[in-house]
């Protein structure tokens, strides 16, 4: 399925080409059970270059991976690393999976806070729906560890990484989005990856019904609030500019030194 994106004032034919393609998810496989799996695709960077191919690829949860998603993960896509952004207490209620052994457990928020108490709090600012400002507020209560999920890309031995939450939007989508920022990708690519969320809500809402994971309000309301509209991450990342002056300065101030943001732009460089 092809999706139309507004071309930007500025945007070469190439990285129209690149975010078009990157749309299209024809090199990633559907697995039969995780929900809104995909490649990090190979957007535009500044020089003439993209994101390498077969480095990032980023998901929901996995505990309802099938043995054929299993073997596609391991062998044929290779995945060394699985970062699990997730709170212990989801880990807990959702159980594991047969990729454990590669898992890196790096929650967004503090584990010796339940994460029922964290989500309230985050309500009580900004709303029971996501927004830009609720993700800028990662930064503000999970910033040492988002840094450190962002330095295990400075490792070559790590590669292929899969990132993942529950939904695979939120946590996920800002680290991506952070990732993409510090490698120099455009705003509206950042947000157009973003966007490819969408599409997966339906077996979201198909993995939180078996997983007996109950979710409060009308259907449409539910659906506004797992949505991912492109404009909210370019928002975060408008957000994130202002206040810190980009990834790269956000992650220099929470101790990432600059030696180790080369090495994930050398890495992830094609």
């Amino acid at each position: 399925m092809f999706t139309l994106v507004r071309r930007s004032a500025g945007d070469s034919p190439l990285a129209t080409c690149y975010r078009t393609r990157a749309m299209t998810n024809s090199s990633t496989p559907t697995l039969d059970g995780v929900h809104n799996f995909r490649e990090l695709g190979p957007y535009a960077l500044p020089g003439g270059g993209h994101i390498r191919p077969g480095r990032i690829y980023r998901a929901g949860a996995l505990e309802r991976m099938t043995e054929t998603d299993r073997v596609w993960l391991s062998d044929r896509l290779g995945v060394r690393t699985i970062l699990d952004l997730r709170h212990q207490d989801e880990v807990q209620f959702f159980g594991s999976h047969a990729l454990v052994h590669r898992v890196t457990a790096l929650s967004f928020f503090p584990d010796d806070q339940p994460q029922e108490a964290l989500i309230a709090e985050l309500n009580g600012l900004y709303g029971p729906s996501p927004s830009a400002r609720r993700y800028l507020h990662y930064l503000t209560v999970g910033g040492d560890r988002i840094a450190r999920a962002f330095a295990l890309f400075a490792n070559e031995a790590a590669y292929p990484v899969l990132v993942h939450c529950t939904a695979g939007k939120d946590r996920t989508g800002v680290l991506i989005g952070l990732i993409m920022d510090a490698l120099g990708v455009a705003r509206d690519d950042i947000a157009a990856e973003y966007g490819l969320s969408d599409a997966s809500i339906p077996q979201l809402l198909a993995y939180l019904e078996a997983m007996g994971r109950q979710l409060e309000g009308s259907p449409e309301e539910i659906r506004q609030r797992l949505a991912t509209p492109p404009e909210r991450m370019s928002g975060f990342i408008d957000l994130l500019h202002a206040q810190y002056g980009g990834a790269e300065q956000f992650f220099l101030t929470q101790g990432v030194t600059a030696e180790t943001i080369a090495a994930v732009r050398r890495l992830l460089t094609a």
